[in-house]
């Protein structure tokens, strides 16, 4: 279970940086735009009593961008994404919690608009995801998985800002909220202390380098 989607991770990416290099144009008329990434995922997960933003994880993958005129590009990007939660000092007491920390690795596949005037361009746009894995760690130490079983699909929202340092150099810093809960209330029926439903909220600052 775990394997496959590994795999079609990987065949994906392969696909799309192959399909956007050879698609790639010079000059003044390049109509297509292909890049990697990487950078720092801070998330949070509503509705697990958890609270802020001290879940730290990795995001790294490729983009290809279709550009439409000088300010307007859309664009579809391949993400390997790690999101969650944890608890810290400022929880409520862990006598009052469920759990101690929720890990997901997860694939997702962003699809964007972006206007750009100068060096700055703002990006909307919405995201599916996969959960690949997933950990549960309940606030005893012990593995919450069976506790809390969850769905694999996520759909998001994302809005970002990026900023050129060169044509080539890029800082992105995003926000992204999902719009379903994979750990839905009938699922959580059996566990009352869990606030239903999750919803997970994520901050990325990411540099990305265009080809």
């Amino acid at each position: 279970m775990q394997k496959r989607p590994i795999r079609l991770f990987l065949t994906i990416m392969a696909g799309c940086l192959f399909w956007s290099l050879q698609a790639q144009e010079t000059g003044p008329e390049r109509r297509f735009e292909a890049g990697v990434v990487a950078g720092l995922n801070i998330s949070q997960v509503d509705g697990d009593k958890l609270r802020g933003f001290y879940k730290f994880g990795f995001q790294s993958g490729i983009k290809a961008d279709a550009v439409l005129s000088d300010r307007w590009k859309v664009g579809i990007e391949i993400l390997y994404s790690q999101q969650g939660a944890r608890q810290s000092k400022f929880d409520v007491p862990s006598s009052e919690l469920d759990v101690q920390e929720i890990h997901f690795n997860m694939v997702e596949a962003p699809v964007l608009v972006h206007f750009r005037d100068w060096k700055l361009q703002v990006t909307a746009g919405g995201s599916y995801g996969n959960i690949i894995n997933y950990s549960v760690t309940e606030v005893t130490g012990e593995d919450g998985i069976e506790a809390h079983p969850l769905s694999q699909d996520i759909f998001s929202v994302i809005l970002g800002g990026s900023f050129y340092f060169t044509e080539n150099w890029v800082l992105d810093v995003r926000w992204s909220r999902w719009l379903n809960s994979p750990y839905s209330e009938e699922l959580a029926e059996t566990n009352e202390q869990t606030l239903v439903p999750w919803i997970g909220r994520t901050i990325t600052v990411r540099g990305c380098y265009l080809f």
